[in-house]
């Protein structure tokens, strides 16, 4: 056997334990739908978990019923050809999408695929969190703002201002309560009703993601290098910490009654957690296209099913977790 075959068979065997070393106790997803086969700027899950929309790399935005696995709309900003959608977000009760490229927003009826107008932004999108019935949508911005912005109508409501870009922001329910993340250090809770910013939650690195209670009772925050962040959203006061070996937490999502939390990394974790405690209920590691390139898979979306997990990641694939 020659030096060069021993050496790439050692090399083979080695990233083969790494991989399973970094699993670790992780479960791997139960299967995965391919909703993209280069990868997605984005992609996001309704509320019920039975329809998804991923802006793909090489193919433009589509909109996915679930279960069965069926492609029903393609959703572009210009007809004749593929839009690059780099966030998307559908409305609490799912009637509506919206997406977003950089500086233009598009408003969906996801029940029949309409698209009901395209609005000009003020500036460059980050993220964008769509109201019930598509009324409004939550603007996080590059101008070091988010911007509150009333989708079907045109114009301007609200505008909170930060110190740094704005990563992300969030609803809850009843878009009285806003949560926005900056890479000013803070996160922080608004009155959408006043416009004024009713807690400021401090932070050693830039805020990637802040993720709001449908209640708004609570707020998921977390910072590049830093634990996951319970907060009360009436206090201001930091519940718990939710611990991370690498990346940070870039999906979110409360289930019905706040006593779960499902988690994404950065890094392909997905975890179930016990709110009340903070413990790991379960945990999974989605699966990389290509090992030979990264280990690690960018999770987008998470959500709960009636019975089960989903998973969205970066890579075009739909993870089934039980």
């Amino acid at each position: 056997m020659s030096s060069v075959i021993r050496s790439l068979l050692t090399s083979t065997v080695l990233s083969a334990s790494l991989l399973i070393s970094a699993c670790g106790t992780d479960t791997q997803p139960d299967h995965f739908d391919e909703l993209a086969k280069q990868g997605a700027y984005s992609l996001c899950i309704n509320q019920t978990a039975n329809a998804a929309f991923i802006g793909s790399i090489h193919h433009g935005g589509s909109f996915w019923r679930i279960n069965p696995l069926d492609r029903l709309y393609n959703w572009n900003h210009k007809s004749d050809e593929f839009s690059n959608i780099l966030s998307c977000s559908f409305s609490p009760e799912g009637n509506f999408a919206a997406t977003t490229d950089n500086r233009t927003i598009a408003l969906w009826n996801s029940k029949t695929g309409e698209n009901l107008g395209l609005w000009n932004a003020p500036g460059d999108i980050k993220d964008i969190n769509l109201s019930r019935d598509g009324q409004f949508a939550l603007l996080a911005m590059t101008d070091y703002t988010a911007t509150y912005f009333n989708i079907k109508q045109g114009g301007v409501q609200r505008t909170l201002r930060h110190e740094g870009v704005v990563y992300d922001a969030s609803l809850n329910s009843q878009s009285t309560l806003a949560a926005t993340a900056s890479d000013d250090l803070t996160a922080r809770i608004w009155d959408l009703r006043t416009g004024k910013e009713i807690q400021r939650l401090m932070h050693n690195n830039q805020v990637r993601r802040a993720q709001i209670s449908a209640n708004g009772r609570f707020v998921f925050t977390s910072a590049l290098s830093e634990p996951g962040r319970l907060w009360d959203t009436q206090s201001g006061k930091m519940i718990r910490e939710f611990t991370i070996n690498s990346g940070f937490y870039n999906a979110i999502r409360f289930n019905t009654d706040n006593t779960q939390l499902l988690t994404g990394t950065s890094a392909g974790k997905i975890q179930l957690w016990d709110l009340k405690d903070g413990v790991v209920i379960k945990s999974w590691q989605a699966i990389p296209r290509n090992t030979w390139v990264s280990n690690n898979v960018m999770i987008e979306d998470v959500a709960f099913t009636p019975n089960s997990y989903l998973a969205g990641a970066s890579n075009g694939r739909l993870f089934h977790l039980n």
